[in-house]
């Protein structure tokens, strides 16, 4: 009898520490990072006033304010769906215009996948189209068209955006002769003033 208790308890302390998930360190959603990027440079930009928000989604599915410079954003997608799309509102003084609104959409296939018995079971994505509207946002770049559960950027939003030229101090066109600018300057001679 005694032997079948210490199995037992032995048992019960196996299936508890089994159930623990601290032997899943993964991120258990699969869920595409975005980065924004300048068009003209293709360097990594922030854009303030950027409301981010899911198009058909119920409630209020805004992953952006618009009160905060975003640079980065996760775009999660529907595993029940075959497409999701996202609205991009600008807040910006002279930007806030519904007409202005660029939407990306996403294609995908979802792929069901079992991790592990610690981390269970989750979707793959793999994305097969892409299309925007170019208001403001220039190309949509998916880098890796499979999008797991690994942390990694795989989509890359390009807006149009404009080199600003830093500012030049004005320079008077003739250094020499501020006061007389179409006479040239000339010199005096200290050995001999009349010539």
């Amino acid at each position: 009898m005694r032997k079948t208790a210490i199995a037992l308890f032995a048992a019960i302390i196996m299936a508890i520490a089994g159930c623990n998930t601290t032997g899943c360190l993964d991120n258990q959603s699969a869920l595409p990072l975005a980065e924004l990027r300048s068009s003209t440079t293709g360097s990594a930009i922030s854009v303030q006033g950027l409301r981010i928000s899911g198009v058909g989604a119920p409630s209020d599915s805004a992953l952006t304010s618009g009160s905060t410079a975003v640079s980065t954003v996760y775009l999660p997608m529907r595993s029940s769906e075959s497409s999701t799309s996202w609205c991009f509102h600008y807040t910006q003084e002279g930007l806030d215009d519904p007409s202005l609104n660029d939407t990306v959409t996403f294609g995908y296939e979802s792929i069901p996948y079992f991790a592990s018995e610690e981390c269970g079971a989750m979707y793959y994505y793999q994305v097969n189209h892409v299309s925007t509207t170019t208001h403001l946002i220039d190309s949509v770049v998916v880098a890796d068209s499979l999008i797991t559960n690994v942390e990694a950027t795989r989509i890359y939003i390009y807006f149009k955006t404009a080199e600003v030229e830093p500012d030049q101090p004005d320079q008077p066109e003739n250094p020499e002769n501020p006061e007389n600018p179409d006479e040239p300057e000339i010199p005096e001679n200290p050995e001999n003033p009349e010539e």
